[in-house]
């Protein structure tokens, strides 16, 4: 019996305004700034495996900058150069699903970024942006 999951739709606007938001140390000399990414979401809550494989696409002015593959538990951290930016993840294992997006929206040099996804309320998966 296949599952039918609505999952992966969140973070719009309120992840948008979460990072136009942040607060900014100083300027990095090299114009980048830091993130985490974190995959926290167990899939054997959503009645998955265990990994939930992801794929996250990361756009940057536009352009594909780069796909990162993330099951649960990984943790990727970097710096990236400021700019324009749009995440969308999708499920690699669901089927058909509306990809988690975060963005578009330009984020400066010297910010912290952190976008944590998780099981909000309802086991409706989101992204935490801080």
């Amino acid at each position: 019996m296949r599952k039918s999951i609505s999952i992966l739709v969140v973070v719009a606007l309120t992840a948008a305004a979460s990072l136009s938001l942040l607060s900014l140390p100083e300027v990095h000399a090299d114009n980048t700034f830091r993130v985490t990414v974190i995959h926290g979401i167990n899939g054997r809550s959503l009645g998955l495996s265990k990994e939930l494989p992801v794929v996250a696409t990361v756009i940057k002015d536009g352009a594909t900058l780069t796909q990162l593959n993330l099951s649960f538990r990984d943790v990727v951290e970097t710096d990236l150069p400021a700019g324009e930016y749009l995440i969308e993840v999708e499920s690699l294992e669901a089927g058909p699903l509306p990809s988690m997006t975060v963005g578009p929206v330009d984020i400066p040099a010297g910010a912290d970024v952190r976008l944590q996804a998780r099981l909000g309320a309802h086991k409706v998966p989101i992204i935490d942006v801080k």
